[in-house]
């Protein structure tokens, strides 16, 4: 079992070339080497299982089971340390004797008399640095190569930014290990932060949302704002600073949303934050939304680089405006945003200005609005002063015409009015004489008719009251001589158990011993006798 030394980002190689995980230490390893080519493992290998490889020319007994409680043996089979790395240097101009093409990411990038010095790493999906190496190009070749980089990608060659590069492997006895930079694909751009911007870009446009939120009409004035920032950010303080002057003096609200601006969780908790806007939103509109985080290095800022954050800011209802980083740093958000600012202060100062102008315009208003009321109201005082004098006289003038041309007409509906109360009071008084003897005559012969049939009522009432009298006393005579005591008056007896139940058949009194039969009189206890056919069989 021999163990490997593999980076997290090469895990799935070293899977594919049968490396074998070992999880208690947490370490690839060949499970079976002497078996294995292990060219394919070179990569990985320890240091101990290299070092016989590039050092063929050292002495028996140097590695190994050397005796080196010996101390004149042990000093006689050492190398001095420039030999060791000349040997290293051997080894590596004879296994990289040509250029190869290397994928890194630039650390960091200087210019000294022509010369390009860079710092190349590798790092995994965690942040943490796989491995690190100093590289260059000469001035040689340097004009050349970033003039076709640039010419190809629009960008200058810069930090943070992720490079294919052909370059030759050099080591030196001194100066350690190192690349020389022969060529860059230009087509490599980026690396994943250009690269995935020009991605989102195309898509967004593809999809005809890349212009969508610049199209929306930024508010005249602003009275309500979300703001969307990392809760510590250095840009937050300076933007707040100038906010809660505005909101002290109810000049406009801001309601803050926080989100992660760096890591893994930028997308979860941006979204969520954009959730959070929108369901407040709902219930009282924004007038804008502000995004701001403040400066920092390019590659913190790519996690912010995600189509779907890019997106969900493309639909947003309301302008956003973005302070995110300096006037050198650029995000998809600040791209698709409606207007962007280089910083968090130039965002608020932008907010100040806007509400600053539009109070000043509605200073103007009002003064002109005053002015134009005043002029108004005394213009329209005079005219209604002119319109009083005017209805006054005209009154005056038409109350005395008609006071004029009503008084005959009064005079003459006054008499005609007597002549036809007089008329029509002898007609009414004629009317009433005459109903009150037409309503009469019938009421008379109804109230006689009304009489006879009280009598006839009466009558039938008392013949019907007798009758049914006679029909009672009939029938309770009949009930109570259908009695107990009148049958036994008649000759009839009663037969009665002990629990004086009556008998009704002869089969129930044949089997008691003993039982009573009543007369009018008394009672008799009586036995039964059995016949004399009962007494055969």
């Amino acid at each position: 079992m021999l163990y490997l030394e593999v980076p997290f980002s090469q895990k799935e190689l070293a899977k594919q070339q049968g490396a074998r995980w070992d999880p208690l230490k947490k370490k690839w390893y060949i499970p079976d080497a002497d078996n294995i080519d292990l060219s394919l493992f070179q990569a990985w290998l320890p240091l101990t299982e290299i070092m016989p490889e590039i050092m063929p020319d050292l002495q028996p007994g140097l590695v190994g089971d050397s005796d080196f409680s010996n101390p004149n043996r042990a000093e006689k089979n050492s190398l001095s340390l420039s030999q060791l790395l000349s040997q290293v240097q051997i080894k590596l101009q004879s296994q990289f004797p040509k250029a190869i093409w290397v994928r890194a990411e630039i650390a960091n990038l200087n210019e000294r008399r022509g010369h390009i010095y860079l710092e190349l790493s590798e790092n995994n999906d965690q942040g943490q640095t796989l491995a690190n190496c100093r590289a260059m190009i000469w001035a040689s070749t340097a004009d050349s190569l970033l003039a076709q980089f640039e010419k190809t990608t629009g960008s200058t060659l810069k930090d943070g930014q992720k490079v294919l590069v052909q370059a030759q492997v050099n080591f030196h006895e001194k100066f350690g290990f190192s690349l020389v930079i022969q060529d860059i694909d230009p087509s490599f751009t980026l690396g994943e932060i250009e690269a995935n911007l020009i991605a989102i870009r195309q898509r967004l446009i593809k999809e005809g949302v890349y212009q969508a939120n610049k199209q929306r009409e930024l508010a005249r004035d602003f009275f309500r704002i979300a703001v969307i920032s990392p809760p510590n950010a250095a840009g937050l303080g300076d933007f707040r600073a100038e906010a809660d002057r505005l909101q002290h003096l109810n000049l406009c609200e801001f309601v803050y949303f926080h989100s992660a601006f760096q890591g893994e969780q930028v997308r979860d908790e941006m979204l969520a934050a954009f959730e959070a806007f929108d369901a407040l939103h709902q219930k009282n509109a924004f007038d804008a939304l502000v995004i701001i985080r403040g400066g920092g290095a390019k590659l913190d800022l790519n996690p912010l680089n995600q189509y779907e954050l890019a997106k969900a800011l493309c639909a947003m209802p309301i302008p956003v405006l973005t302070g995110i980083g300096h006037e050198r740093d650029n995000t998809i958000l600040d791209e698709v945003a409606h207007t962007r600012f280089d910083t968090p202060s130039k965002v608020i100062n932008g907010i100040w200005q806007q509400i600053s102008q539009q109070a000043k315009r509605a200073v103007d208003n009002w003064q002109r609005i005053e002015s134009g009321a005043l002029q108004r109201l005394q213009n329209a005082t005079a005219h209604l002063s002119q319109l009083k004098q005017q209805l006054e006289h005209n009154q005056a003038r038409s109350f005395s015409y008609w006071q004029h041309q009503l008084a005959p007409l009064f005079a003459q509906i006054q008499s005609r009015s007597q002549q036809q109360l007089g008329q029509n009071k002898v007609r009414l008084d004629s009317l009433i004489a005459q109903v009150y003897r037409q309503a009469k005559q019938p009421i008379a012969r109804l109230k006689t008719d009304l009489l006879a049939h009280q009598q006839q009522v009466e009558a039938s009432a008392k013949k019907a009251v007798i009758f049914y009298r006679q029909q009672s006393q009939q029938t309770l005579s009949f009930i109570l001589s259908s009695g107990p005591q009148t049958q036994l008056k008649r000759g009839f007896a009663m037969a009665k158990t002990d629990a004086n139940q009556p008998i009704s058949s002869a089969q129930q009194a044949a089997k008691l011993n003993e039982f009573s039969l009543q007369f009018t009189d008394g009672e008799l206890r009586v036995r039964p006798v059995q016949s004399q056919s009962n007494k055969t069989h």
